[in-house]
C-alpha cells in the first residue's frame, strides 16, 4: 500500500515535474577524440569487502587489479541504499525523491528518465551498450533507455556476452558500455536459506568463518526504529535471531560470494583488454549500495549504517596518468550523481548545474583537485515499518534522523567512531554540531523539494540547543 505521506504524489509531483522540465540538452556538438567509457557494477557490496583495503577474509583479486590503475575513494556513498532507488539516481542524474524512484518498484518520473544516462550518451553519439542488472524497475534494461541491450541479468555469462556485442559493435563510434553483476546480492537468498542463483557455496566450517566485527554490537541510543524494521520484515531480515555463530558464517558467505563478483569481474577485464578497450578507457566501478554485513548485527541493506552506504568506487583515467593506484581517503561522493557527471563530462555533455548537483570525478582523476564535495546526503525508506530515515556526513561527523520512533537522531563523529557506536545526539555537549548538522540537513531538503523532511527538520533548526526528540512528521 502506499504511504502517501511518503512517496511523491499529487501537487508534490507536480511541482518536481515543473522543476524537472527546464533541463536542456547541450547544444553545442562534443569534441572528437572523446574516450570510450566502461562502467562496472556489483549489487550490494559494502566498501570493506575488497582485499586492497586491507580485508583479510577474502581475495578480491580483479578488484584489486583495477586499483592498481585507478583511483580509488573511501568516502563514497549510495544515495540510497537500495538498489532501485539508487540505480535510479545514477541513471538520471537526480536524488530519488527528485524523480519519485523510492522503492524498488516505484518508476522514476517520465520527466526525468527523458534525460537518462544512455539516451544522453546516445544522442552524444556514442554507442550504448548494457550488459545484466538494470532494476530501474525493471530487472533487465528495457528498449527505451538509449542502450542496446548485451544480455540480461547473468553473471556467469555477461563477459562471453559482452565479447561477442564489442566484436560487433558500430567502432565509428565512441562506446559506453554498462557491464551490471548481480552478486554478492545473492546473500539476500543465502540468509533465507534457499538455492542461490549461481549455485551453491561449498561446504563449510563455523571454525573457518571471520570473527565478529568491533562494531558488531548495536550503538547507545540507536534509533528504535531499526530493530523494529527487522522485526516488521522478517523475509528481510530472517536474521533478527541469529546466534554469534551464524553470523560468523553469514559473513563467510558474504565474502565468498564478493569473491564469486569478483571473478566475473577479472573475466570482464580479460575480455576488454583483448579488444584493446582497457588501456584508454574510462573505467569505473561502483557498488549500488552495500550490506551490513554482521555490522550492529544487521544484513542486508535500508539502513543508514556506513556499511550499507558507503560503497567502493574506482576510476581509471584513459591512457597514461600519474599516480594510479592512489587512494583518497578525505574526498566526499554521492555515487550515482558523481558518476553521471563524470560520465557526461568524459563524454561532452554540458549540464545544468542548478540542476545536476553531482560533481565530476575527472579533476580528482586528474590530480587537479583531492576534495569533492562538503558533505553528502542520503536518504532511506524502511518500508516495514513506513519510515523515512536521511543522513548528512561532512569531513568529520554523521547525522542521521528517521522520521519515526524513539531515538530518532543520531549523530557520530567518524573520525574517532568509525563503527558508529556512540550516539551523541545525546550528548549536549555536542548540541552545536548537532544543530549544525541539522540545518545543512534542511538546507538540502528545501534544495531537493523533499515533501516531508523540511516539516520535520523545522522545529528542530528554529533555535539553537533544541534537544533530540522525536518530532511528528504530519504536524
Amino acid at each position: 500500500m502506499i504511504d502517501n505521506n511518503f512517496f511523491i504524489g499529487g501537487a508534490t509531483i507536480g511541482a518536481v515535474l515543473l522543476f524537472l522540465p527546464c533541463v536542456v540538452e547541450a547544444g553545442e556538438k562534443p569534441e572528437d577524440g572523446r574516450p570510450d567509457i566502461i562502467l562496472i557494477m556489483t549489487d550490494q557490496q559494502t566498501l570493506g569487502a575488497m582485499s586492497f583495503l586491507g580485508n583479510p577474509y577474502l581475495s578480491t583479486s580483479a578488484m584489486d587489479a583495477l586499483a592498481s590503475d585507478a583511483l580509488s575513494l573511501t568516502r563514497a556513498y549510495c544515495p540510497f541504499p537500495l538498489s532501485g532507488p539508487s540505480r535510479a539516481a545514477l541513471m538520471t542524474g537526480l536524488m530519488p525523491v527528485q524523480t519519485g524512484a523510492t522503492d524498488n518498484d516505484i518508476r522514476p518520473s517520465d520527466a526525468s528518465m527523458r534525460f537518462g544516462l544512455g539516451l544522453r550518451l546516445k544522442k552524444a553519439g556514442y554507442e550504448c551498450l548494457y550488459a545484466g542488472k538494470w532494476h530501474v524497475t525493471e530487472l533487465n534494461v528495457p528498449d527505451n533507455a538509449g542502450f542496446r541491450k548485451v544480455c540480461d541479468t547473468n553473471d556467469p555469462i555477461l563477459a562471453q556476452e559482452c565479447s561477442g556485442a564489442l566484436d560487433s559493435r558500430d567502432k565509428s563510434k565512441p562506446l559506453f558500455l554498462v557491464a551490471s553483476f548481480l552478486d554478492p546480492h545473492e546473500i539476500c537468498e543465502f540468509a533465507r536459506d534457499e538455492a542461490l542463483h549461481y549455485g551453491p557455496i561449498g561446504p563449510f566450517d563455523t571454525k573457518d568463518c571471520p570473527n565478529l566485527p568491533s562494531n558488531f554490537m548495536p550503538s547507545t541510543y540507536e534509533a528504535e526504529a531499526i530493530r523494529m524494521e527487522a522485526l516488521a520484515a522478517p523475509r528481510s531480515h530472517p536474521s533478527a535471531n541469529y546466534s554469534e555463530d551464524q553470523w560468523r558464517r553469514y559473513l563467510f558467505a558474504y565474502y565468498r560470494l564478493v569473491e564469486r563478483a569478483d571473478s566475473y569481474v577479472g573475466e570482464l577485464l580479460t575480455v576488454l583488454k583483448e579488444k584493446d578497450l582497457y588501456d584508454n578507457s574510462v573505467v569505473i566501478f561502483i557498488s549500488d549500495h552495500g550490506d551490513g554485513a554482521a555490522a550492529h548485527q544487521w544484513n542486508q541493506k535500508w539502513a543508514l549504517f556506513e556499511e550499507c552506504i558507503n560503497v567502493p568506487l574506482m576510476i581509471k583515467a584513459p591512457g597514461a596518468v600519474s599516480g594510479k593506484g592512489a587512494v583518497n581517503r578525505t574526498a566526499l561522493s554521492n555515487t550515482s550523481l558523481d558518476v553521471y557527471s563524470t560520465i557526461c563530462d568524459y563524454a561532452g555533455v554540458s549540464l545544468d548545474k542548478n540542476i545536476y548537483k553531482g560533481l565530476s570525478l575527472r579533476p580528482l582523476v586528474e590530480r587537479k583537485t583531492g576534495t569533492l564535495h562538503d558533505e553528502v546526503f542520503v536518504e532511506t525508506y524502511l518500508s516495514g515499518i513506513k519510515t523515512r530515515g536521511w543522513s548528512v556526513i561532512d569531513g568529520k561527523y554523521k547525522y542521521v534522523i528517521y522520521n519515526w520512533f524513539a531515538n530518532n537522531e543520531m549523530l557520530y563523529d567518524l573520525e574517532s567512531d568509525k563503527g558508529e557506536m556512540i550516539n551523541l545526539a545525546v550528548d549536549k555537549r555536542y548540541s552545536d554540531v548537532l544543530f549544525s548538522m541539522r540545518n545543512k540537513l534542511y538546507e538540502w531538503s528545501l534544495e531537493v523539494r523533499d515533501p516531508r523532511l523540511p516539516r520535520i527538520l523545522k522545529a528542530l533548526t528554529g533555535a539553537r540547543g533544541t534537544e533530540s526528540g522525536h518530532i511528528d512528521g504530519n504536524r
